[in-house]
């Protein structure tokens, strides 16, 4: 993460560059809503990292969790859409100072938080997410998707062989949101396909 005094400033600058935007009539809300969410985001304790796994219909975000933990956090099915809502996996390591808190702002159910496994001792290793899909048949959850990806610390794209021929992969989501957000990494799954 970041260390916290550069975020200060970030959000000190666009703070001004809303009142900036506001004395000269220019609609500011969405830059308002970006500077809440920040300031929020680091009013949390502790600094646990929080890192979504995102991508289409059965690329396999859930399998790929639960290959990091080593055990089933999420469930995996052929059926689509398989995970509704989001599924959190917290390893152990680190302390959990916030990461309650984080959670519950990011609207990630207590029941859908699997705590434990793999995480190394004395380090703060990040909560992953796996969140819903981008192209599923439920307009929910591409909605629940745009919601949180401003929220979380890193992305991970997950993309198969397939999904990545995909232009609403490229078009509607990477274009839109490579540029906004700071930490981000593209996986290929299933690349034995290829």
């Amino acid at each position: 993460m970041r260390p916290p005094a550069l975020d200060d400033r970030c959000v000190d600058a666009l703070r001004r560059a809303i009142a900036a935007a506001d004395a000269l009539g220019i609609d500011a809300a969405e830059a308002r809503r970006v500077a809440d969410d920040a300031e929020t985001r680091l009013g949390f304790p502790g600094d646990r990292t929080v890192v979504a796994l995102v991508g289409g219909t059965g690329v396999g975000k859930s399998t790929l969790l639960n290959a990091l933990a080593g055990r089933e956090v999420s469930t995996a099915s052929a059926r689509r859409p398989t995970t509704n809502a989001p599924v959190a996996w917290l390893p152990d390591g680190g302390d959990e100072d916030g990461l309650a808190e984080v959670l519950d702002w990011l609207d990630v159910p207590t029941s859908a938080r699997v705590r434990g496994g793999d995480g190394a001792a004395g380090e703060r290793p990040p909560t992953i997410l796996d969140l819903p899909d981008l192209d599923s048949i439920e307009p929910g959850h591409r909605a629940r998707v745009d919601e949180l990806l401003p929220r979380v610390d890193a992305v991970v794209w997950v993309t198969d062989p397939e999904k990545y021929h995909d232009a609403l992969l490229h078009d509607e989501v990477l274009a839109r949101w490579l540029p906004r957000l700071g930490r981000q990494l593209v996986v290929v799954n299933k690349a034995d396909r290829l």
